[in-house]
């Protein structure tokens, strides 16, 4: 398979650079599978969004036979669409080849009979995708009751209702090529069509394609009614969380994470084009046939006007899925990007804890107000963690979608140890065991944060009393501390405040157990324990046993908290 995949890609490379939509989130899976080089990736997520594809093309086709098909795999996972439309009979086997030619044989000569039986404007080809609602469009191709509006066929019968919104019902469709969709039958009326066309505006944007944003596929109408015809997804969220109920746990929790983190992309591919959502909520996410979430209905989403971070109008939204500066404005609402991350962090809660609410059922609308949230039903403390930095009361404390995504929930053993090198390889943490003996030195000399350390004991003074005497490791310190040791103390303070409580506040003690020649002279605080992780996995080549002593295991809460104190002291690691 190997061999027949990167043939597809050397066959199709063209046509491969027109077609991926998904340039990122490839670029992302192939990174952390050790396919692309550090500086690969690099090149590709600083180029322009145009060129994104050729440069992922191109470090594709140089990385040989296993990067090719390493690539069509996560292709397939991703745009199975664009893997089935080049492929053809390409990746069939010989048996699979004859099976197809006989099944289009058999097409051709039905589609010659039909002809003979039925008028040209009711032949539909076939062209299916769907699994849960098969028998239903093969229900609907039979249905004498059936319409053809332009293109797309469609029967108002409540039989192939699928779902209904705020400006309609939703049904089961085909185009005349076969293509199944779901349709949004919208009532040509005043009230309905400012949504409408905000909706129709946002689908149609090149800069919202994405495999986590429903797609757009055609639009017809008659005298009395829009018919928008949408790719047709299998189950909306609250639907799929029934069907997760049946798998065992451990696929579940899979599942429910790769839901939450496509959620989330979507919700960044908006925000990146300056697009509100303002109706995030379960029944607006739906899963496609490849198991994608993609997040769905924009009629009351709003674009940003340039230089603006704020759309004013009338409120909108569901009940209970608003964030807490909508409800406490009486007349016009103010949404900002930080709208949507509260309401993202709630539903982020709602997946992962099997259909709760952080605010709860009773009372949902006060306690978003007052901030009032329990996340007890979820168990994992660097879930709770996000969700925190998403629902918080105060707007201006909540993440960015980039931050989110960033965040450590979504980190794997790789990304963990990439935050490790990166973070570790920091002048601070380079020099903290001097640092910590520098600031040791001035708390004995009795100087605090509040008092000029310079007073009786200049800084170069101190390179002298600790014998510091390397000219470059005082230019280091010195670009690390300034002059009047502001960010030092800053550097321990926050360190000291972030590892109170926490699971490593004692963890000399512990790894002394597994590597007795740690660097006992370091603070024990989170960037000591940086720094002896750090130094573990770069000089030491001990990351098996990271594993074999479940080291990250021993700290749960040590990533999240290096996160937070990273954010805090300003450290942008992710693109350094």
């Amino acid at each position: 398979m190997e061999h027949q995949y990167a043939e597809f890609v050397d066959t199709h490379y063209e046509a491969l650079i027109q077609n991926v939509t998904s340039v990122m989130n490839i670029a992302d899976k192939l990174h952390e599978n050790r396919k692309l080089t550090w500086k690969q990736y690099s090149k590709i997520t600083k180029t322009t969004k145009r060129t994104q594809s050729t440069e992922l093309l191109k470090a594709v086709k140089s990385g040989g036979s296993a990067v090719k098909s390493a690539f069509c795999e996560i292709l397939q996972e991703i745009e199975p669409d664009v893997i089935q439309e080049l492929q053809g009979s390409f990746l069939q086997t010989a048996d699979d080849k004859q099976v197809t030619e006989s099944h289009h044989q058999k097409v051709a000569t039905e589609k010659v009979q039909d002809k003979t039986d039925k008028p040209d404007d009711d032949i539909i080809r076939c062209n299916p995708s769907s699994i849960k609602h098969r028998s239903k469009i093969e229900e609907l191709k039979k249905d004498p009751s059936k319409k053809k509006v332009s293109n797309i066929f469609f029967s108002k019968s409540n039989n192939y209702i699928i779902g209904s919104g705020g400006s309609g019902r939703v049904y089961l469709g085909l185009k005349e090529d076969g293509t199944e969709v779901a349709i949004k039958r919208i009532t040509k009326d005043p009230l309905n069509s400012k949504d409408f066309e905000n909706e129709l505006k946002h689908l149609r944007d090149l800069k919202l394609e994405s495999k986590n944003i429903v797609r757009y596929v055609d639009l017809a109408e008659d005298e009395d009614f829009y018919y928008l015809a949408l790719q047709l997804c299998e189950y909306d969220m609250e639907d799929y969380m029934d069907n997760l109920r049946l798998q065992e746990q451990k696929d579940k929790d899979n599942a429910l994470r790769k839901i939450v983190k496509e959620m989330l992309l979507g919700l960044q591919v908006l925000h990146h084009a300056d697009v509100i959502h303002r109706d995030i909520k379960p029944r607006n996410v739906l899963i496609d046939s490849g198991k994608n979430a993609r997040l769905a209905d924009f009629g009351l989403s709003r674009k940003l006007e340039e230089g603006r971070s704020t759309v004013h109008t009338n409120r909108a939204g569901t009940r209970g899925w608003e964030a807490t500066e909508i409800l406490n404005q009486s007349e016009k609402s103010g949404y900002k990007k930080s709208s949507d991350i509260q309401v993202a962090g709630m539903l982020v809660y709602y997946i992962l804890s099997d259909g709760k609410h952080p605010f709860g059922d009773m009372d949902r609308e006060v306690n978003i107000k007052n901030g009032n949230y329990s996340l007890e039903d979820v168990q994992d403390i660097v879930a709770k963690d996000l969700i925190e930095w998403m629902i918080n009361k105060v707007p201006a404390e909540r993440l960015t979608v980039d931050e989110v995504l960033r965040h450590p929930f979504f980190w794997d053993d790789y990304s963990k140890d990439t935050v490790l090198r990166k973070l570790g390889d920091r002048p601070e943490i380079q020099n903290y065991e001097y640092l910590a003996k520098l600031r040791n030195l001035y708390i004995e000399k009795d100087h605090t944060e509040e008092t000029d350390p310079t007073a009786t004991l200049t800084i170069y003074e101190a390179f002298n009393e600790l014998k510091i005497e390397n000219e470059k490791k005082r230019k280091d310190i010195l670009a690390i501390v300034g002059e009047d040791l502001k960010n030092l103390w800053k550097l321990f303070k926050t360190a000291e405040e972030a590892t109170e409580g926490k699971t490593f506040s004692k963890w000399k003690l512990q790894l002394s157990e597994i590597w007795p020649d740690i660097n006992k002279k370091l603070p024990e605080d989170v960037l000591g324990l940086l720094r002896v992780l750090r130094n573990k996995l770069v000089h030491g080549n001990v990351r098996n046993e990271f594993e074999e002593n479940n080291i990250f295991g021993l700290f749960p809460d040590f990533f999240i908290i290096l996160h937070r104190v990273a954010k805090e002291l300003d450290w942008d690691y992710w693109r350094s």
